[in-house]
């Protein structure tokens, strides 16, 4: 055991940080990192015993307990924590003492991962570029965008209850109050549409004609499946939405940062939609779970004609992007996902998944809504914060919607063992995203949880949650 206090004045090493107790860890990280935020996952349980090893759908803490992953640490875990095919790569990558940063020479790896990419994607989308997160894919791609456009095409159309990243620009294309904050300025030109409204998609283009017969409008950032919820759009909304922009020229980008690599039961969400975006960004379980990788994917023309010139070779670069690691890693993911059938898997478990929450629903009357596409699903539970406000005085009514979710997310992680979460804008939900590996007999012992956890006094859940705020 350390002594950390805030004299401590050497650096520390790997083998210190394995030693560090979970109190000494919380300490460093509110001290070092984010005090709020350490509070935060102190008051939900999870700063009490620290994960020290993860396999497929599981995490094991260092005092012993397995943790079932209901949450797919936020889609990123598609083929499960540690594959042990992804290690393998990994480890024989670094053995051979491999180049990692490819600058000065094209990369074979690279130019593998390009071409399976354009394989499992539409034959239109073929030319790839690599970055480091998702909001940084849907940077470029709004860069791309704008610039096929050219000079006074630069209005960006985005739909309500959206999330496309926390930069300043995805964020302005990001149809969210809670993380746009009013401090916060906002690029000029971003347009905010109702989510399965294309009819509103061609007023905005329609009301905004530039010089000549084109709109002003460059593109349009949509997801194909709305995550937040998993709103899936009416049917048809897609196909008329592809007809609008292809008429007015106008880019469409489908983020997928989420819901792409088989999450929603197809290797692509947009293909539940029958159409094909003009530029695809993708991040999350592109890294097979172990690298920080994300990629943006557009038709030749578009990026001939943002691009596509000599000197505009690199107009748009990124230090770290197509990190040697990184893109062996995603190479074996995908080749993991497409022989192991986890795409044709998440389909069909998504079915037993969504009836298996239907049934919780029909037992509970605080379970307002369920819905779900493959393995990302979603319970909307009543907001019951008018009730227990009255109930325990002194506590803001604001609360108790985040109190009550965040209590039934402890008592899942402290009586059942259950990691899960909420969706950023709506503390009313759970968001289910577990590994795509995830057998028949974890979604039952979820659901089996869940039941469980509804049937306790949500008045005594949220209680011990705000003991746990204040203390």
């Amino acid at each position: 055991m350390l002594t950390v206090h805030k004299t401590q004045q050497r650096l520390l090493t790997i083998e210190d940080a394995e030693r560090l107790t979970p109190k000494e860890t919380l300490y460093l990280f509110k001290k070092h990192i984010n005090p709020n935020l350490g509070k935060l996952l102190n008051m939900l349980g999870f700063a009490q015993s620290p994960p020290v090893r993860a396999r497929g759908t599981r995490l094991y803490l260092k005092d012993g307990t397995e943790i079932l992953d209901m949450s797919g640490h936020l889609g990123v875990m598609n083929i499960g924590h540690n594959h042990p095919r992804v290690l393998k790569a990994r480890r024989e990558w670094a053995e051979q003492e491999q180049l990692e940063f490819w600058k000065f020479h094209p990369s074979p790896y690279q130019a593998v991962l390009c071409n399976n990419l354009a394989q499992i994607f539409p034959e239109d989308l073929e030319v790839v570029f690599f970055c480091n997160s998702g909001a940084e894919a849907n940077e470029g791609a709004l860069k791309m965008a704008e610039k096929y456009g050219g000079i006074g095409r630069d209005i960006i159309v985005y739909t309500d209850i959206s999330f496309h990243g926390k930069t300043h620009a995805t964020l302005s294309v990001s149809g969210s109050e809670k993380h746009q904050n009013k401090h916060f300025k906002l690029l000029p030109g971003c347009v905010e549409i109702p989510y399965g409204d294309a009819e509103a998609l061609e007023r905005v283009i329609a009301q905004n004609k530039g010089r000549m017969t084109k709109s002003k409008v460059c593109a349009f950032i949509v997801e194909a499946i709305r995550t937040e919820g998993v709103v899936i759009p009416p049917e048809g909304y897609f196909r008329r939405v592809r007809e609008i922009c292809d008429r007015y020229d106008v880019v469409l980008i489908m983020d997928e940062v989420y819901s792409g690599f088989g999450r929603t039961g197809k290797m692509f969400a947009f293909e539940h939609h029958g159409i094909s975006p003009d530029i695809c960004t993708f991040s999350k379980a592109f890294g097979g779970g172990k690298g920080t990788f994300a990629a943006y994917i557009a038709r030749q023309d578009i990026f001939q004609r943002a691009y596509g010139r000599i000197n505009e070779a690199a107009l748009h670069s990124s230090t770290y992007n197509g990190y040697g690691e990184e893109v062996v890693s995603a190479i074996e993911a995908i080749n993991i996902l497409i022989e192991e059938r986890l795409v044709e898997g998440a389909a069909e478990k998504g079915e037993y998944f969504l009836q298996r929450l239907k049934e919780v629903q029909q037992k509970h009357s605080i379970v307002q809504y369920v819905n779900g596409v493959g393995l990302l699903l979603c319970v909307r539970f009543e907001n019951v914060a008018y009730k227990l406000a009255k109930l325990i005085p002194g506590v803001p009514e604001e609360m108790f919607a985040k109190l009550t979710t965040g209590g039934i997310i402890t008592e899942l992680y402290e009586r059942h063992h259950i990691l899960i979460q909420t969706p950023p804008h709506d503390t009313n939900q759970l968001l289910i995203s577990p590994p795509l590996v995830i057998s028949t007999e974890e979604i039952d012992r979820f659901i089996e949880a869940l039941d469980d956890v509804l049937n306790m006094n949500l008045i005594e859940i949220a209680k011990k949650y705000i003991k746990r705020y204040f203390g």
